[in-house]
């Protein structure tokens, strides 16, 4: 294994600490916001693989853009959500054939 460079690693480590401070937060938050932070989480860590080519898959990426585009329903729609969670589970399971 190489040396972390921390510099190349920057996007890694926000994320990390996003998801860690996310953790902490969901103890005093409201239920919903752990599903809001963990299709947060996705979306960031796809977007570092992507920035850094090495994901690189037009199905997937229409998956990430229907999270990016329902996560935000959490907040605002809990049944909108929940079906938007139900749907993109199944296009997940599409996407493992």
């Amino acid at each position: 294994m190489g040396e972390i460079n921390i510099n190349n690693q920057k996007e890694f480590f926000k994320l990390i600490s996003y998801m860690v401070t996310s953790a902490r937060g969901c103890i005093d938050e409201p239920k919903i916001y752990g599903s809001f932070r963990l299709l947060d989480s996705i979306c960031k860590l796809y977007n570092i693989l992507e920035k850094k080519k090495l994901i690189e898959d037009d199905k997937l990426k229409e998956v990430i853009n229907k999270i990016e585009d329902n996560k935000y329903n959490s907040f605002k729609n809990k049944d909108k959500f929940i079906n938007s969670l139900d749907m993109i589970i199944l296009d997940l399971v599409d996407l493992m054939d």
